[in-house]
């Protein structure tokens, strides 16, 4: 019986060690961009079903051998994405700059969900937090109404919210005015991509707000991808320091979403801080970052923080900001590929919207 239970967590151990390596494909595939997310879990799983293979008195020399060696490699392989989202990493900003309220720009980003009901935890949390920059992800008609009361605490307000219950909506609500909007939906999204520029007191600053969909069940993650680098190049390519903040439905390890820091020159609180888990709040296994708010340089980090949960399936994110350059700041190296995959899933991006179109 104990042989059998060994060859069983051996079986399971094998399947999860090609789980977890199944990642290093550059690919697109829905199935095995979901096996992007549950890193920390993959990685315990390992260890938990090593231990108990091992205890149940192993399955014969040669094939236990083999599935510890291979087991080393997936850890390192874990290891090494999830390093950087580590206490001991170093920070990429080290969040140690305070200004005064006039050169403060602060950002909340709530993705409500949805089916949530609880719009006064929302209301509640926006007046308590009094942020100059509120995102409000996953909105539809009913939570346009909900909302309807920050229309007297924020003097500006831009909404998309979809013509039927099926997508995403998004509401940006500014205690400063914008210069410029726009809601666009690159690539034939049916989720919105906002660019604006903010008219702070202390400067302007490009701000763009995302929520692409996530990858889904036979639908690849090109758009979802596409959307992250099209945010990223445009930070990139402009005059003024940008922040992108959203829902990105990617943890942050994740290929496309270190290419995004590389490209966008941008900073990530969560370097050297930990994962700090925005999602799932209703879940006590599937735990991953998706909420982010990032940065360039010309702002600099004085606080970051998950808040506590509104009923949704998602916490809450809060990141207070200085206009200020952070000598101190550290940037992910750009790779000698990034630009050529990049433009090649833009490309690829462009190619499925040409083809819904044509169909």
């Amino acid at each position: 019986m104990r042989h059998a239970l060994a060859v069983i967590a051996g079986i399971a151990l094998a399947l999860l060690c090609v789980a977890s390596l199944l990642p290093l494909v550059e690919t697109d595939t829905w199935w095995l961009r979901y096996l992007d997310f549950p890193r920390m879990q993959f990685a315990v799983g390992l260890v938990v079903l090593w231990v108990l293979m091992v205890a149940l008195g192993g399955i014969g020399r040669g094939a236990a051998r083999w599935l510890t060696v291979l087991t080393i490699v997936a850890l390192a392989y874990h290891g090494w994405r999830l390093w950087p989202y580590q206490p001991l990493a170093a920070k990429m900003d080290p969040g140690l700059v305070s200004c005064t309220p006039e050169e403060r720009l602060s950002v909340l980003v709530a993705n409500v969900q949805r089916s949530n009901r609880q719009a006064e935890e929302v209301i509640a949390l926006a007046r308590a937090q009094d942020p100059d920059l509120f995102f409000v992800l996953e909105t539809n008609e009913w939570w346009d109404e909900a909302l309807a009361p920050l229309d007297a605490d924020y003097a500006h307000h831009e909404q998309d919210i979809p013509s039927d219950a099926t997508f995403y909506g998004m509401h940006v609500f500014s205690r400063h005015p914008f210069a410029s909007t726009e809601m666009k939906f690159p690539f034939g999204a049916d989720t919105p991509l906002f660019d604006g520029t903010l008219e702070h007191p202390a400067g302007q600053v490009r701000v763009f707000g995302i929520h692409p969909r996530p990858p889904h069940y036979f639908q690849p993650s090109t758009l979802r991808d596409a959307t992250m680098l099209e945010a990223a190049i445009g930070a990139r390519d402009g005059t003024l320091p940008a922040l992108i903040a959203g829902d990105f439905n990617a943890a942050p390890w994740e290929r496309t979403s270190r290419r995004v820091l590389r490209l966008g020159r941008l900073i990530d609180p969560r370097a050297g801080r930990g994962p700090m888990i925005s999602f799932d709040a209703n879940s006590w296994w599937m735990k991953w970052p998706l909420d982010q708010i990032l940065w360039q340089q010309g702002l600099a980090m004085a606080d970051f923080t998950v808040l506590p949960g509104i009923g949704s399936d998602h916490y809450p994110v809060r990141a207070d900001l200085c206009f200020t350059v952070n000598t101190d700041q550290r940037f992910a190296p750009i790779h000698e590929d990034d630009d050529a995959e990049a433009q090649a899933t833009l490309e690829k991006a462009r190619t499925m919207r040409d083809a819904a179109f044509d169909g």
